[in-house]
């Protein structure tokens, strides 16, 4: 900030010249949500990495060292994925409710930016998600609420389970339950958690976020996964960090709630956009767990067709009157 005084004997004058904010003050913009286009000024490198994209995260919303292994307060959806010519596409999101993150990524366009061998030059930084907790989780901005959604893999998606001899094994048809994320009581309260429902216990306001997470607990219930037809999920292998692998599954999902009042209608909708903001499972800080969420609306019908006027006779074979059917019908991504 800097500041101008100009004194005399009768007044005194204060110019300041610093920028003007983005928001109206007062106005919490969380969570943030990015789509970077970059472009690549390197000749030759490898290619790009998960812990090399972390790498540089870290450097731009660094914690503190206590805090390495806790729940990072951002999610890498997915990793730079080539566009051609040099061109890349990334999507970051920044959860935390209590304080803005140290950089904003929109300050960075035409400042080259390190991950592993590429040096990726921002070209524009798109602000595609910008809504309060409480619009979300109170259903403010009047979006029409759906029962029925649509859920793909982007990155392969780490979750584990124990078998009956206790040991950790990789766990590829995730319930509504798990994949929506967990809850972390102590002491009879609240006190963190991870996915989706933990990004709303760790950073929307307690007072808002207690009797939601109840809802939302009692009603995931009423919520039934099904094989999203022509999606096969399958599990594969994948690289990590440190010349180490992870098993992780890819495909999708159709979820549908198939009963609940209208406040149950408005949480899950409220948690599919959570779902994608936040990611899925394991690792979502470092670009796993990657989702895209697309509603559906079922069973609308088109506007009646009316009945031909009478006609006189003919020698022609009469016309077939046009059928009413049923169709199904996407409603598109939730943002982005």
């Amino acid at each position: 900030q800097l500041s101008c005084n100009i004194f005399s004997d009768q007044f005194r004058v204060e110019i300041d010249f610093s920028p003007p904010s983005r928001l109206p003050e007062g106005v919490v913009s969380v969570p943030r949500r990015w789509t970077l286009i970059l472009r690549d000024r390197a000749d030759t490198a490898r290619p790009i990495r998960p812990e090399d994209c972390h790498g540089l995260l870290n450097s731009w919303w660094p914690h503190l060292p206590e805090e390495h292994t806790a729940a990072k307060r951002w999610s890498m959806n997915g990793w730079p994925s080539p566009l051609g010519d040099r061109l890349y596409l990334w999507t970051l999101t920044w959860l935390d409710d209590e304080e803005p993150p140290p950089l904003d990524p929109e300050d960075l366009v035409g400042r080259p930016q390190r991950i592993g061998d590429h040096f990726l030059e921002p070209l524009s930084v798109t602000r595609t998600f910008d809504r309060t907790y409480v619009e979300l989780l109170t259903g403010a901005s009047g979006r029409a609420s759906a029962r029925v959604a649509e859920v793909r893999s982007r990155t392969p998606v780490v979750m584990t389970t124990r078998d009956a001899t206790g040991e950790r094994i990789p766990h590829i048809w995730p319930n509504p339950r798990r994949l929506f994320g967990a809850i972390h009581r102590s002491g009879g309260g609240i006190v963190g958690g991870s996915g989706a429902v933990g990004s709303v216990a760790r950073f929307a306001p307690p007072s808002l976020a207690e009797p939601w997470l109840e809802l939302v607990v009692n009603g995931l219930a009423q919520i039934r996964r099904t094989p999203l037809p022509g999606v096969e999920v399958r599990l594969g292998e994948h690289h990590h960090a440190d010349n180490r692998t992870v098993l992780g599954w890819q495909g999708g999902l159709r979820l549908e709630l198939v009963g609940g009042e209208h406040g149950h209608v408005e949480a899950f909708g409220a948690l599919l956009e959570l779902l994608e903001l936040s990611g899925v499972g394991k690792y979502t800080a470092q670009g796993f767990g990657a989702v895209r969420v697309d509603t559906v609306t079922s069973a609308r019908l088109p506007a009646r067709v009316p009945a031909p006027r009478a006609r006189r006779a003919s020698s022609r074979s009469p016309r077939r009157t046009p059928q009413r059917v049923a169709v199904e019908e996407f409603d598109g991504t939730l943002f982005d």
